[in-house]
């Protein structure tokens, strides 16, 4: 598409016009440092030879003029290629930051619209409004500016209505307000309605009609991805720095879109946790999770190399494993992400890595496929040891995979607290910067030992190996991308159906209701256990809405009021308690408002007898004392 690069032989350069020549040749290439060293060779080299020559033909006038007539066309024509370099330069410059300013701008739009799209408008505002602060000068961004804006404060409009409403209609806010309290933090019980919401909205026409149109949009965005990744191989192809630099924005787009920090909740049988500490925008490692309805797949690839070609292996290995994995099968998982990098790519570089598959009903085992990856370490909670599990196989895309039964995936068992690490090789070969030694798996093993006893978190797990190897590394930066996941094996997240032994022992000993278990069924045993604090919470809460009622019904409301408090303050929240907590504040109202009306009512006779024993003083004395309490009689 691009032809091939030229190639300039300094040796064949004899003469000024095959040096201009070779100039011409290095701003056609965009080789601009070579250029400009030629141009500033060439002229050193034609004074410094008009000077031994004139000072050689001093004597000889006639030649001597001729000579500097002959100097100074040359330094004529040197000065053209210098301003035509010049000129060139500068178009050059501006057009690549043009290309630069067009990508920022781009993510800049698609930031604030995805920023707005999730309600985060005060966020999306301060992005316009630092990008203007940029860019004052690119009438483009002024004009984007003003008409972002407007969209953005409809937006914040839009959204202070919505919260208001919700205010209203949310029994809980309306019972802090009566009680005077603050909301406990309920991050838990907003989660499982969410999933409870989410299993209802699977029947629902429009939800599925959102999914229609989130299908599409998905199609669109992976039409996208290929399409600059196609673009990407071409250019890296390509040795000028442009396009090298084009290919280096595009990539870092690309980028944009893998996952850097991996962990999903509610992923049934496992704890998962991992991280991608890249050293730069472009990662060469990558991890990633899918799941289908049987199954999940997971990966955790490490490319040889740094930069641009090794972000388009990750990036097209990525591509690939998102649009295989649904196809629940490992084996050709295996195959077709090999075979379409050996396919695509024609380097030196490669990568290592492995997948793997879990399936949601054999929780305590799952399959491994090796390319070649540094060693994983399991540590067994029962016996409180770690073993190494060696990787075996080829480095991926060394050679095509010609036959799926080439493929052997490993099968490992598991029991419940057994934590499996995975990393990138730059974890063993990070160097003491003091010294040069490696850190190597064997302190890497001991310090994962060490915190898998201590800690039950992964999380916890991977944040003392990082502060390991950055103690390591006496606190500098990595060099290298650092990537490690984690998976523990954790039963209290496995599913449990209506059916089972367990359904039935609790539903005898809380005395559950056909209603109660159905809201147990096809729930982890983690969720179980949140369910019947809620089930049990709920029962409370019936049984405080009966007491509230019989102290209202026998006009108790001082208790009424008091009790009604206390269940708010305890996290009893429901429609009826505060139904009750509003009659107890009007009653006390009422009960206030009548007793100081019965109290100005015998001032009041009070004040007549004494007007009538025409003791006006005291009469005028009590009056004021009343007025400047009560402002009126």
């Amino acid at each position: 598409m691009f032809g091939k690069k030229k190639q300039i032989n300094i040796e064949n350069i004899h003469t000024l016009s095959d040096a201009l020549k070779a100039i011409r040749t290095y701003i056609y290439l965009l080789e601009w440092e070579s250029a400009q060293s030629a141009i500033e060779d060439i002229k050193e080299k034609e004074e410094n030879a008009f000077k031994e020559l004139e000072y050689k033909i001093k004597d000889d006038y006639k030649e001597l003029q001729k000579q500097r007539k002959i100097y100074e066309k040359n330094k004529t024509l040197i000065s053209k290629v210098e301003k035509e370099y010049e000129i060139k330069k500068i178009k050059y410059d501006r057009k690549i930051e043009a290309q630069r300013f067009k990508v920022r701008f781009d993510s800049i739009k698609k930031e604030i619209k995805k920023l707005g799209g999730n309600w985060k408008n005060n966020e999306a505002l301060n992005l316009l409004t630092h990008f203007l602060e940029e860019n004052t000068q690119q009438p483009e961004v002024v004009t984007y500016y003003a008409k972002e804006k407007k969209n953005i404060l409809k937006n914040i409009k839009k959204s202070q209505k919505r919260d208001k409403k919700k205010i209203q209609d949310n029994a809980e806010l309306e019972a802090i307000k009566l009680a005077g309290l603050t909301l406990k933090s309920k991050s838990e019980a907003k989660d499982q309605k969410a999933l409870e919401n989410e299993e209802k909205k699977q029947n629902q026409f429009i939800y599925k009609l959102i999914n229609k149109i989130s299908f599409h949009k998905k199609m669109k965005e992976k039409y996208e991805k290929k399409k600059l990744l196609d673009e990407v191989k071409i250019l890296i192809e390509e040795e000028s720095k442009a396009k090298q630099e084009i290919a280096t924005k595009k990539l870092e787009n690309i980028h944009k879109w893998l996952v850097k920090e991996l962990e999903k909740k509610n992923m049934v049988g496992f704890d998962i946790y991992g991280k991608i500490l890249g050293s730069d925008k472009i990662s060469g490692d990558s991890f990633g999770i899918e799941e289908t309805k049987d199954k999940y797949h997971m990966y955790i690839w490490d490319a040889t190399g740094h930069w641009v070609r090794a972000g388009l292996i990750v990036s097209i290995l990525s591509k690939t494993f998102q649009e295989e994995a649904s196809k629940d099968d490992i084996i050709n998982l295996t195959l077709t992400v090999n075979n379409t990098l050996k396919e695509n790519l024609q380097s030196k570089n490669f990568v290592t890595g492995m997948f793997f598959e879990v399936d949601k009903n054999y929780k305590n085992a799952f399959n491994v496929s090796w390319m070649w990856h540094e060693p994983l370490l399991i540590y067994r909670a029962k016996d409180k040891t770690v073993e190494r599990v060696i990787a075996g196989g080829l480095a991926g895309w060394i050679r095509l995979i010609k036959k799926a039964e080439d493929i052997k995936p490993k099968t490992l068992e598991f029991h419940d607290g057994d934590i499996v690490m995975t990393y990138s090789d730059w974890v063993l070969e990070a160097k003491w910067e003091t010294g040069g030694q490696i850190y190597w798996l064997q302190r890497l093993q001991q310090i994962f030992w060490d915190s898998a006893k201590a800690n039950t978190d992964i999380k916890d797990i991977y944040q003392d190996i990082i502060e390991d190897l950055k103690l390591y590394r006496w606190g500098t930066s990595f060099s290298d991308d650092t990537t490690i996941m984690m998976f523990r094996r954790n039963s209290m997240k496995d599913m449990v159906n209506t059916e089972s032994d367990e359904i039935a022992k609790i539903k005898a000993e809380q005395w559950l209701s056909k209603k109660d278990v159905r809201r147990l069924a096809w729930k982890t045993k983690w969720e179980i256990k949140w369910e019947l604090e809620e089930i049990k919470k709920e029962r409370q809460t019936q049984n405080i809405i009966m007491l509230l009622k019989g102290l209202y019904m026998t006009w108790e409301f001082l208790k009424l009021k008091e009790e009604a408090t206390r269940y708010i303050k305890e996290g009893f929240i429901h429609k009826d308690i505060n139904f009750y907590m509003k009659k107890a504040i009007e009653n006390e109202e009422k009960y206030r408002i009548s007793q100081k009306n019965t109290k100005m009512e015998n001032k009041y006779n009070v004040l007549i007898e004494l007007m009538k024993k025409k003791d006006y003083n005291t009469v005028i004395q009590e009056c004021n004392e009343i007025i400047a309490k009560d402002g009126n009689i």
